[in-house]
């Protein structure tokens, strides 16, 4: 039978726990060095990787190959640890550092490890959380879950501690990181996570830079000695900086002895006071996440049964002070903050995964939209009819379940219905029940000639402008959409937006009514996002600007047969992609002379039915005219945008008159192109048009791909309608 174990994968400390078959308790597996917890740093020497005690060791005396601290760069791809003589991303040492517990695990068991639930912060996002499970997996471990570090933590308190009815804030101040949680204590066993908040650039190792820079500060102060100007004199500075934090920890002052190379000794005293001074913004930064989860919530201090403190640096007086003035009660430490984290991914590596849980939308009163998003009514977290009970042990862990919520709420960047602007358009908010998906369906334009693609930028975060918001790294590309040919060339898409029980985000995208998902890739996102923070106007206004058009049609003799066939076949594929709702089109025959077959029309169906309508000769055999002055007036008052496409075989004869002609419709902002075969001239077709790159001279057969060309040129067409339909719901895919 496979052993699934519980890893808390830390910034500054890791551990591993297992749950006795036997007692069906969990508990820490020490390492080979009988520690409860292992330094999560990494040393490469003589040809070898080194962990643990030793490595720690080594970073502390700034030797060479060291590595620590690299979950706070968690998800980024780069390189950027120097190990020997290779480079590593912090994913690839997480996965040495992953084979490393999962091997001492075996040597203390005596049994092979095949599966592990993983603990990350609750704020990670989602390329932390997808990069973790990477690194586990490269390690050789089977990925049961990702579950969130402070949700583990109360799992492992609520087995030994269960109170119903309460609300335990779970205040976790790991090494790298902080989270804020709300958790409710519900019946039968349940943990519910109600909301979250957190700061992942903010743990531990700020107070122990604070504290680094105290002592330098004294050095200098006390000696003349500028410290900061000499690495290995900051070496000898950093290694008596864990000392000096724990000693300030059991006693409000700390006498201490740095030894600076060829200085000697330099005696110093910190005092609590002053290492909390220094310190005082880091610990506010946490009481200003709780206060905000405390108000998202709507619910006061009163409402908060217990705090629960979870984390190694929670040890630190000034915490447990500090929270006790901001909560008005001191904090509970029933557990080992160390190791709490461990013990409750061990609880969870024993459960099987839970389900699907359905999105409610509800409506407010002034029209925006809102979501239950705990599960939990609101009304309940304040409800003091329904007393805390006593706490008291479950039976076992198969008394305690856990159900997560997104941490983060999911989005995409999308035109404002105003159409002046880009925003994110909230698909699953934050604090939700997860598992969770949500499908959006919207119209998409297609072209017969072009792949039919679709991008997709996705945010996380609830900001309104989306350059305030978290991008995924990287952009979904939706691709294999046909063209139906119906409807003017428009599709229905459905996207299907979900977060897994990982908290991980996954993305599916069906078209009509199809029952199978199209394919999608994931390409590195935009250098340059800055569009998504303007306004938008010129290219990205000509999505909603009207446009009015007229294509001209030569039906000299030159075009009888085949040559006329083509050039219908052509201007009806070009039609077929046109978005009638905001586009006039007509139609104009011209030889000897030019007349109008349709008038600007809105009925795509009229307009294929006119040009299929016209024979060769309809207005004379040669080509003596040209159908400038009939477009000038039929586009003249029109408002937005004007063009023209003109379609000529062979020379015609007046050519100084239709450039002539031509120009008048440049000189009132007429925009033309000139689409010629057969014996056509290009540099006349390129004197009628309204820009080189809008005069082609093609062969027969290239006439569709000509319009195509022309048409990218004249219009900016927009690639899909990203309206989020009214219709949206969470279900079954």
């Amino acid at each position: 039978m496979p052993v699934a174990i519980g890893i808390d994968l830390g910034t500054t400390y890791s551990a591993v726990a297992i749950v006795d078959p036997g007692s069906q308790q969990p508990r820490i597996i020490p390492n080979s060095a009988g520690d409860s917890i292992t330094p999560s740093v990494i040393q490469y020497i003589n040809g070898s990787f080194v962990f643990g005690r030793e490595a720690l060791s080594a970073f502390i005396s700034a030797a060479p190959g060291c590595a620590a601290a690299f979950k706070r760069q968690m998800g980024s791809p780069e390189k950027i640890y120097q190990l020997g003589s290779e480079s590593y991303s912090p994913q690839e040492l997480s996965a040495l550092l992953l084979r490393h517990l999962k091997e001492e695990a075996e040597a203390n068991l005596g049994e092979t490890i095949t599966e592990a639930v993983i603990t990350v912060p609750a704020y990670f996002y989602t390329p932390e959380r997808e990069a973790t499970k990477q690194a586990a997996e490269a390690a050789g471990l089977k990925v049961k879950k990702i579950i969130d570090e402070p949700n583990a933590a109360a799992l492992a308190y609520g087995l030994g501690s269960w109170r119903e009815n309460a609300n335990i804030l779970v205040y976790d101040l790991g090494g790298g990181t902080f989270d804020i949680t709300l958790i409710r204590m519900a019946g039968d066993g349940k943990l519910l996570t109600v909301a979250t908040r957190g700061d992942h650039l903010l743990g531990g190792r700020d107070w122990d830079t604070r504290l680094e820079e105290l002592l330098c500060h004294k050095i200098e102060h006390e000696s003349g000695i500028k410290v900061a100007n000499h690495p290995t004199w900051l070496a000898a500075v950093r290694g008596i900086t864990e000392g000096v934090k724990l000693r300030l920890t059991a006693m409000p002052n700390a006498p201490t002895t740095v030894t600076l190379p060829q200085h000697g000794k330099v005696a110093l005293t910190v005092s609590r006071r002053e290492f909390e001074e220094v310190t005082s913004d880091l610990l506010e930064r946490t009481g200003s996440l709780c206060r905000q989860l405390l108000r998202e919530v709507g619910i006061t201090r009163e409402h908060i049964a217990d705090t629960l403190l979870v984390g190694g640096s929670t040890r630190m007086p000034g915490v447990s002070l500090y929270l006790t003035e901001l909560l008005g009660k001191k904090p509970i430490a029933h557990i080992n903050p160390d190791e709490a984290v461990a013990l409750g991914a061990a609880i969870q590596a024993t459960k099987q995964p839970e389900g699907f849980h359905q999105l409610t939308v509800l409506v407010n009163n002034d029209g925006r939209k809102s979501t239950d998003l705990r599960g939990v009514g609101l009304a309940s977290l304040a409800d003091t009819s329904a007393p805390v009970q006593t706490a008291r042990r479950l039976q076992g862990i198969g008394s305690i379940s856990l159900r997560e919520t997104t941490a983060h709420a999911l989005g995409i960047v999308a035109v404002s219905p105003e159409g002046t602007h880009y925003h994110n358009e909230i698909i699953i908010p934050a604090n939700h029940p997860r598992p969770v998906r949500s499908a959006r369906g919207f119209t998409f334009r297609t072209s017969p000639r072009s792949p039919n693609i679709m991008e997709i930028y996705l945010l996380q975060g609830d900001q309104e402008n989306p350059l305030d918001c978290h991008f995924m790294p990287e952009k979904y590309i939706v691709s294999g959409i046909r063209h139906l040919g119906a409807q003017q060339g428009k599709t229905f898409m459905r996207v299907q937006y979900s977060y897994d029980a990982n908290g991980i985000i996954q993305v599916a995208a069906r078209q009509e009514q199809d029952a199978t998902d199209l394919p999608i890739r994931r390409e590195a996102l935009d250098q340059d996002l800055s569009r998504f923070g303007r306004p938008i106007y010129h290219e990205e206004e000509t999505t909603f600007r009207e446009l009015a058009m007229v294509l001209a049609l030569d039906v000299s003799g030159s075009m009888q047969g085949k040559p006329l066939a083509a050039a219908q076949e052509a201007m009806c594929d070009f039609v077929s992609n046109l978005d009638f709702t905001h586009t006039q089109l007509g139609v104009v025959a011209v030889s000897d002379r030019a007349e109008v077959v349709l008038p600007l029309s809105r009925d795509p169906d009229l307009c294929y039915t006119a040009i299929r309508s016209i024979k060769c000769g309809l207005t004379g055999r040669s080509n003596r005219g040209n159908p400038f002055a009939t477009i000038l007036e039929m586009l003249q008052g029109e408002a937005g945008r004007r063009c023209a496409i003109v379609l000529a075989d062979g020379v015609w004869r007046y050519q100084d008159k239709a450039i002539a002609d031509a120009k008048l419709c440049h000189e009132v902002d007429i925009e033309t192109a000139a689409i010629g075969f057969g014996s056509a001239d290009k540099n006349f077709l390129a004197a009628i048009s309204s820009s080189d790159a809008n005069a082609l001279l093609v062969a027969q057969e290239e006439l569709s791909q000509a319009f195509g060309t022309i048409a990218q040129s004249l219009i900016k067409n927009r690639e899909a309608e990203s309206r989020v339909g009214q219709d949206s719901q969470v279900e079954p895919w």
